[in-house]
């Protein structure tokens, strides 16, 4: 039950962060500021995210995971205040990138405090990865639903009050639940050491090392979902959609993409064989497409579920290969935020100049042709170098998730 509430943490910060994204994107998009000005609320939390992750990297340790917490949840706190108190086009973009630091100094202490709390915990990898996805999901599904809602009926400060309440209910929880990450006596954490990762080193060297095809593909996979995100709050004023259509289309995007990461964890050997990965991939680019044509809300809701089947085998494949590895995860994963922090700038920078130098719909059929060729290439090497992981897994003690 801890282990739960523990995730919950995650939950509730992509609460926040979506939250706020949507609600500076909105209120830019309805203020008739370009696509460009629009998508670089995200570009500028991108890259004080992948800064700030870095420090915080040499910052965290074990002794201080859980106060570092805490600080940033009372950070937020302060920046909920400030975005009410300041409401400027200028403020918004110095508080998103106050933002971004406040995230970066969540996760990577949340990151220790998770292994802390999990320690004598044997769960699979497939299981963790599938549980981690699911909980960051359904906070980015949860905060532009209820954005959206507030935004249309009370006003866009509602949504900084609420941000606010949820950063005192995280400090407040993470305090009452410091003491599980207090164990004493045990071993240091070692780098390479994870709690998702308890798998026997011998049966997870007999599989194939695809990290680095979960950076150039799942990479691919993150521009995808940056390009969306900060194209379509353009999108939604340019077709006048509503608020909250807006936010429960996103919703629909994160909430399926949730539930199909949970999903796979059921699944052992489907992140090493190349249909599944071409399937999804293909229903990715269906629902790309359908960003790209859309102009009423019925078919943004219809491409939001369908690149929400995609997102979900993506960001799993992404977080599994980097965990899976015996000896060489906790590099995997930081190299994983910096894939995520990267096309956090490349996404909306591009997506922002090709929707003011053309036409709103160019950033998703952009998307569209490179993910298809994306996923044809990941694909190809798929049947052709990983075909004996199968073989592999099938005769390994690997654990079943």
């Amino acid at each position: 039950m801890v282990r739960l509430v523990v995730y919950s943490f995650a939950t509730l910060m992509d609460v926040i962060l979506s939250a706020a994204l949507f609600v500076c994107m909105v209120r830019m998009a309805d203020m008739g500021r370009s696509a460009q000005a629009v998508a670089s609320i995200m570009l500028l939390w991108a890259g004080v995210y992948m800064v700030a992750s870095l420090m915080a990297g040499h910052v965290v340790s074990r002794r201080n995971a859980a106060w570092i917490l805490i600080a940033s949840a009372v950070f937020n706190m302060v920046l909920a205040a400030a975005f009410l108190l300041v409401p400027g086009t200028r403020a918004m973009y110095a508080l998103m990138a106050a933002q971004g630091f406040s995230t970066a100094f969540f996760f990577a202490p949340f990151q220790v405090f998770m292994k802390l709390v999990d320690q004598g915990r044997n769960k699979g990898v497939a299981h963790s990865t599938g549980l981690y996805t699911f909980s960051w999901s359904s906070g980015y599904a949860l905060g532009p639903f209820v954005a959206g809602y507030l935004f249309q009926h009370t006003g866009w400060r509602a949504c900084y009050v609420f941000n606010g309440f949820v950063a005192a209910l995280i400090a407040v929880g993470i305090y009452s639940l410091k003491h599980h990450a207090d164990v004493a006596p045990s071993p240091p954490l070692a780098e390479d050491d994870h709690p998702a990762n308890p798998a026997d080193p011998s049966a997870a060297a007999a599989l194939p090392d695809l990290a680095w095809m979960s950076w150039v593909f799942g990479g691919t996979g993150c521009l995808v979902m940056a390009v969306i995100r900060s194209i379509f709050p353009s999108s939604g004023a340019a077709y006048a959609v509503s608020k909250a259509d807006q936010g429960q289309i996103l919703f629909v995007l994160a909430a399926v993409q949730a539930c199909v990461g949970l999903a796979l964890s059921h699944g052992r050997r489907w992140m090493y064989r190349p249909l599944p990965i071409l399937i999804f991939g293909m229903i990715g680019v269906a629902g790309l497409a359908l960003f790209g044509i859309a102009r009423t809300p019925g078919v943004f809701y219809a491409a939001a579920a369908l690149v929400g089947i995609y997102s979900g085998s993506f960001y799993f494949y992404f977080v599994f290969h980097s965990l899976v590895h015996p000896h060489r995860s906790a590099r995997y994963v930081s190299i994983n935020e910096a894939v995520v922090g990267l096309m956090g700038i490349v996404g909306p920078l591009a997506a922002g100049y090709l929707a003011d130098r053309y036409r709103l719909h160019t950033p998703y059929l952009a998307a569209t042709a490179l993910l298809a060729i994306a996923i044809l290439v990941q694909t190809y090497i798929h049947r052709h170098q990983a075909r004996g992981a199968v073989v592999r897994a099938a005769t390994s003690s690997f654990p079943a998730p």
